[in-house]
């Protein structure tokens, strides 16, 4: 975390103070990690504070939909929300907000906000970590270095996520092996610095969960955004955003793609349409730094998931009607 960060967060906690939901944003959460390495790659985020002020909770039912946005940020961490505070004091349900950069086996998460480090340090020592010093923060480890322990299970669907952990008063950070965990902890030169990201959270604006992935291998398209807008409340219908970054040479043929074939009437991979998830569609383009970003903006059925967008992306949807035209 950048300094300047980390002075306002102990200045909220020794005044008693509480950062407010959604206060910092998307871009300010892409300036607290390193541009280069794990992020550029992968960036996901979300704002449980946000979730938590509009009464987003695991057993109330009519509002169970909102529950996959609540723990966007937390990565593969998401699975073990519910058990991880009792297993190792980390809470992120009750962080600001929460941040999972990277691919497998390079990822690493944080989450910020009100940490209590003397639990987390308690529990995690108790299970077997040691005290190390992580390229230059000092933390907990149960393997040294990029050593892993496939077999050691902290809770259900854990394993090597948290083998490397840095948690203070205000944030708690964990990683499978030091470089991405000096990662997510920031850098001289951040995500937020790097034009391509900073132009597609520009295209994303003001949202309460999003992912930003470069496809791999690289092709006609250089970023991928998607993203949640955020609702004034529950019985709002859920709007998602999707914000493509083209290469130069291919623009006119993703953009046809995407105008023509991301509408409500468009046919998707199992034979349904948009429309019956999104039945409002609208495309414009945004431009930032000289890059042009194309927009779609999709409003959803109120019955349906609302991370659409997110979905399309990870079943590689989104990435099969543009590469399709190609």
């Amino acid at each position: 975390m950048r300094k300047t960060s980390v002075a306002l967060m102990a200045l909220l906690v020794l005044t008693g103070c509480t950062q407010q939901a959604g206060e910092d944003g998307l871009l300010d959460a892409m300036a607290s990690v390193s541009g280069e390495g794990p992020a550029a790659a992968y960036f996901e985020y979300g704002e449980p504070a946000w979730w938590r002020d509009l009464g987003v909770d695991a057993g109330s039912g009519g509002d169970r939909r909102w529950l996959p946005a609540a723990v966007s940020g937390l990565g593969s961490l998401g699975a073990a929300w519910q058990t991880l505070p009792q297993a190792t004091g980390m809470a992120p349900a009750t962080g600001t907000r929460a941040i999972s950069i990277g691919v497998p086996p390079q990822q690493a998460f944080r989450f910020d906000g009100d940490v209590d480090s003397d639990a987390v340090r308690t529990k995690l020592t108790a299970l077997g970590a040691k005290p190390r010093t992580m390229g230059g923060h000092e933390g907990l480890s149960f393997s040294p270095g990029a050593e892993i322990d496939l077999s050691r299970l902290i809770v259900p669907g854990l394993t090597n996520q948290l083998n490397q952990v840095v948690v203070t008063d205000s944030l708690a950070a964990a990683a499978s092996t030091p470089g991405p965990l000096e990662a997510v902890l920031g850098g001289e030169r951040t995500l937020a610095d790097n034009p391509a990201h900073a132009a597609v959270a520009a295209c994303l604006g003001d949202v309460a969960a999003a992912t930003i992935m470069a496809p791999s291998p690289p092709g006609a398209v250089t970023l991928y955004g998607v993203g949640l807008r955020r609702p004034a409340s529950l019985d709002d219908r859920p709007v998602n955003v999707i914000c493509v970054l083209p290469s130069a040479p291919a623009a006119a043929d993703v953009e046809r793609a995407l105008t023509t074939r991301l509408t409500p009437e468009g046919k998707m991979r199992d034979g349904g349409t948009f429309g019956t998830y999104a039945p409002e569609i609208a495309h414009d383009r945004i431009t930032s730094d000289d890059h042009v970003v194309l927009r779609a903006v999709l409003t959803l059925s109120g019955t349906k998931t609302v991370m659409f967008a997110n979905q399309m992306l990870v079943r590689n949807e989104l990435q099969g009607l543009i590469n399709s035209s190609r």
